[in-house]
């Protein structure tokens, strides 16, 4: 008896079969779920997200700890298609990366797409989100916008630092900013400071903030930093508690090449890139520069950075404007 495969034709249409399968699967739009921890008051909106994507044909992937998180703690089992760690998450199949949380999970997200160019949206599951933009109530509309792809992506400076020289692996690039901060809480750092060769000045403070333009809204802003639209091309030197009436942040070309050396009474300092901390020993050289590699952030049509900031820093919350906009 001749087997089933035996024959040409048998042969032929099972190996369409598989092209086909394979072809559908390269058109199947897939989206990799990231997040740290879900409240209970926000997951009902996790489920909807979930549901929605899955119901638009859209394939997702999900971060291995948040996948057990759903179902050791709601049960909830969606049909992911695999999960992922650190390792990474087949940046080649993913279309898109959803970062679910605030803005400190969102800038965790760097972790994943460094070396790739997979673009991020937020969405705020915490209280202020500038990064995280997409509250609860706007979910629907994000699902719309991701399945049929109405949303365009900025590119967003990244920051690159090396320590004599060399990275520290998994401690080498930083979205909003890098931070030098004293370890002991009574004594000042000093900070040598230089723009590529040349000497600026020494810092007397508490620390310094080397921000993107991106992150010109979170520390160094509360360190009294400029606001910088992300279209800007900068990097922003704030000083913390300076200790020097005449200290003031400063705004320089993101082509520059900022070299730092610390000292302190502690011989020691706290390094941070995002929320991600390292105690160093004082002595070696920090260098940080513009990342060759960039972020790409997913905006929505309808939002815009002023929006963000006049509703997130409650811009003109004065009766005497009556709620006037342009038009």
């Amino acid at each position: 008896m001749v087997g089933l495969c035996d024959k040409p034709f048998h042969r032929f249409y099972l190996f369409s079969i598989f092209v086909l399968n394979e072809f559908q699967d390269e058109w199947i739009m897939v989206v990799a779920i990231y997040g740290r921890d879900i409240e209970e008051e926000f997951y009902p909106y996790l489920k909807r997200l979930l549901d929605g994507l899955q119901q638009e044909g859209i394939g997702m992937v999900c971060e291995e700890r948040l996948a057990v998180l759903l179902r050791e703690k709601y049960a909830c089992v969606p049909p992911f298609r695999t999960c992922f760690g650190k390792e990474g998450f087949g940046a080649e199949k993913v279309s898109l990366f959803l970062s679910v949380g605030g803005d400190g999970t969102f800038l965790d997200s760097v972790v994943y797409v460094k070396d790739n160019s997979v673009p991020v949206l937020g969405v705020n599951s915490g209280h202020l989100g500038f990064l995280a933009n997409v509250p609860a109530g706007e979910i629907d509309d994000a699902i719309r916008c991701i399945a049929t792809r109405q949303y365009s992506v900025e590119q967003r400076d990244m920051l690159q630092l090396e320590v004599d020289g060399k990275v520290m692996s998994g401690f080498d690039y930083a979205l909003n900013e890098v931070g030098i901060l004293k370890a002991a809480t009574s004594s000042l750092l000093k900070i040598h400071a230089y723009i590529g060769t040349v000497y600026l000045t020494t810092y007397w403070a508490d620390g310094l903030v080397v921000a993107t333009p991106t992150g010109s809204t979170a520390y160094s802003l509360s360190g009294g930093g400029p606001i910088v639209s992300p279209e800007c091309r900068n990097i922003i030197l704030t000083p913390i508690c300076p200790h020097n009436l005449s200290m003031r942040p400063l705004i320089v070309p993101n082509e520059a090449e900022i070299r730092l050396k610390v000292e302190g009474r502690s011989g020691e300092f706290v390094l941070s890139m995002d929320s991600r901390l390292q105690k160093m020993s004082d002595g070696p050289v920090l260098t940080i520069r513009t990342a060759q590699a960039k972020m790409n952030v997913v905006k929505l049509p309808q939002h815009n950075y002023y929006s963000t900031l006049r509703n997130k820093l409650m811009w003109g919350e004065d009766k005497r404007n009556g709620g006037h906009r342009f038009e």
